[in-house]
């Protein structure tokens, strides 16, 4: 038997965004109404959170499709059957995390991701959290006049960033940035409006904005670590902590966030689904 949304309960998160569904088991079929009520609670608090889910790699990809269509990372491999699916895997003996900074996901592209997925495969216990915070209060705490400011401004975003300089210390992403220095830039607005909430965010990021275009480079520099900084104050902010089974599905357009790597010694290992989005916001730089 199908889930029914009038099972579900929903539990807002301490912090600042975010919030836990339970009622709800990822593995069996979902109604229409329960798919609605999962993206409602999304919208709404940018990032939802589903404990003790036991999902397979067919249901993970049948329940992302039912989110919306699937897209593949343009330049890292997936899990053997399963192109949908991206694999996150840090090893006892590695050093550094993947992507282990503040960002949002696929923001070089000019159709960046709506949402991502990621499940708990195997995690270190009470380690390993991931911080995310909330873009559209970041937006909201500005002044007037800074949202005057940067209302219209548009930033480039690539996917090797600014320069490599650091970047060598995000596992996998430093490499590959290295090979893909030739890789698409594309021009996405500062201010962003969520197609479906229709509130506004910041959107900028620390690994993927180069910088914002019509400034010179240090009042572009002095604006976005502005930016950064303002939008990790701690009333912006969720940490959250996994275990094994724990699906999480957040709003790209309205959120960054940062994996911690404070695990070394431990195995980790997430699956991760990206919902295509269908906001055009980017354009490619010529």
């Amino acid at each position: 038997m199908g889930n029914s949304q009038a099972l579900i309960s929903v539990t807002p998160m301490i912090g600042g965004l975010g919030a836990e569904i339970a009622g709800i088991d990822l593995d069996s079929p979902l109604d229409d109404e329960t798919i609605e009520a999962i993206k409602a609670n999304l919208w709404r608090y940018h990032v939802v959170v589903f404990r003790d889910q036991q999902l397979s790699p067919e249901a993970q990809v049948s329940f992302g499709r039912r989110l919306g269509p699937l897209k593949q990372h343009p330049f890292i491999g997936s899990l053997e059957g399963f192109p949908e699916i991206m694999v996150v895997n840090k090893e006892p003996e590695d050093l550094h995390n993947f992507a282990g900074a503040w960002h949002t996901d696929t923001s070089y592209q000019e159709v960046p991701a709506m949402a991502s997925m990621l499940l708990a495969v195997e995690v270190p216990q009470q380690l390993g959290d991931t911080l995310f915070c909330n873009m559209v209060a970041g937006f909201e705490a500005l002044s007037d006049s800074m949202k005057s400011f940067l209302e219209g401004k548009e930033a480039i975003h690539s996917f090797t960033g600014r320069s490599m300089a650091g970047r060598e210390q995000d596992l996998g992403y430093g490499s590959l940035a290295k090979d893909h220095q030739d890789a698409t830039r594309v021009i996405q607005p500062v201010i962003r409006t969520q197609v479906e909430s229709k509130q506004k965010s910041i959107y900028v990021n620390p690994m993927f904005t180069e910088s914002i275009l019509g400034l010179n480079d240090e009042e572009s520099d002095a604006i976005l670590s502005f930016l950064y900084r303002h939008c990790i104050r701690p009333e912006f902010i969720m940490r959250l902590r996994w275990r094994k089974g724990t699906v999480v599905i957040w709003d790209n357009s309205t959120t960054m966030h940062y994996p911690l790597n404070d695990y070394g010694g431990h195995r980790r290992i997430m699956h991760r689904v990206v919902i295509a989005g269908n906001d055009r916001c980017g354009r490619r730089l010529d």
